[in-house]
C-alpha cells in the first residue's frame, strides 16, 4: 500500500508535469483546439457554443497554471523547513481544490451543452480525438509513477 504523503507526491508531480506541459514557455493553452474544430465541421450555430466551451477551458488552465506555481513555492518553502509539516500541503491542496472548482464547472458544463448539439459523426470525431490523447496521458502517467515508486 502507498502511504499518504507518497500519493499526494505523485498527485502533485503529476499535476507540476501537466502544468508545465500546458504551460510551456510561452504559457500555450492551444492543445489543438483548432484541430479538433476542424475535425468537427461545426456549424455557425455549434461554432459559437465550442467558442465558449473552449474559452472556459482555456481559463480554467490558466488558473491550473498559476496554482501549479504556487503549488510549487509552498512545496519548496515547505521542504526547506527542518521539520516540513505536510499537513500544511494537504490543506493547500483542499483549498486550490475548492478555488477551481467553478471554472472546472464552467468548462464542463459548456462541453456538455456543445456535446448535446453534435451529431453522431462529429461524436464520433470527438470521442476519437479524446481516445488519442488520453493515451498520452496514460503514458505520463505510468512515467511518474515509475519514476516515484523506483520501477516498482
Amino acid at each position: 500500500m502507498i502511504a499518504p504523503a507518497r500519493i499526494f507526491f505523485v498527485g502533485l508531480l503529476l499535476a507540476h508535469s501537466c502544468v508545465s506541459w500546458a504551460a510551456g514557455p510561452q504559457l500555450n493553452f492551444n492543445f489543438e483546439f483548432d484541430k479538433l474544430e476542424q475535425e468537427l465541421k461545426l456549424t455557425p450555430e455549434q461554432k459559437d457554443q465550442y467558442e465558449l466551451a473552449v474559452g472556459a477551458t482555456k481559463r480554467m488552465l490558466l488558473q491550473l497554471a498559476l496554482v501549479g506555481m504556487q503549488a510549487k513555492e509552498k512545496l519548496a518553502e515547505e521542504l526547506a523547513k527542518p521539520r516540513p509539516d505536510f499537513g500544511v500541503l494537504a490543506d493547500f491542496r483542499r483549498s486550490i481544490v475548492e478555488e477551481g472548482r467553478p471554472l472546472r464547472r464552467e468548462a464542463r458544463d459548456q462541453w456538455r451543452k456543445l456535446y448535446d448539439m453534435l451529431d453522431r459523426d462529429q461524436v464520433e470525431a470527438l470521442r476519437r480525438f479524446v481516445d488519442e490523447r488520453l493515451d498520452h496521458v496514460g503514458l505520463l502517467h505510468d512515467f511518474m509513477m515509475g519514476l516515484v515508486l523506483g520501477g516498482k
